[in-house]
């Protein structure tokens, strides 16, 4: 079963006023909270939704060339604020 948030979580734990940290606390948090996770979710939902290793490889590389092509229109386009929480990534494809 995967946690999905749970980095989240972790952070709001160690300071519940994590808006308002100057930014070195705010590096301290999130260096703790790297180190106590693991980071693998997105491997793991794409090899839990995948039959075999062929369509989970074929997803890893969709999802790599899609966030790459968003990355760069919204680069262009200006956007802000694209981190793991707000993006959209399809279940059985890998596209963003």
């Amino acid at each position: 079963q995967l946690i999905f948030g749970i980095e989240n979580e972790f952070v709001f734990e160690e300071s519940a006023n994590y808006d308002e940290l100057p930014m070195y606390n705010k590096l301290e948090i999130f260096e703790h909270v790297l180190h106590i996770t693991k980071g693998n979710d997105l491997r793991d939902l794409f090899w839990l939704k995948s039959w075999n290793a062929d369509i989970w490889l074929k997803k890893r590389c969709e999802y790599m060339r899609s966030l790459a092509v968003m990355s760069m229109v919204g680069y262009i386009l200006g956007l802000g604020d694209r981190h793991p929480c707000n993006l959209m990534i399809h279940r059985y494809t890998g596209k963003v």
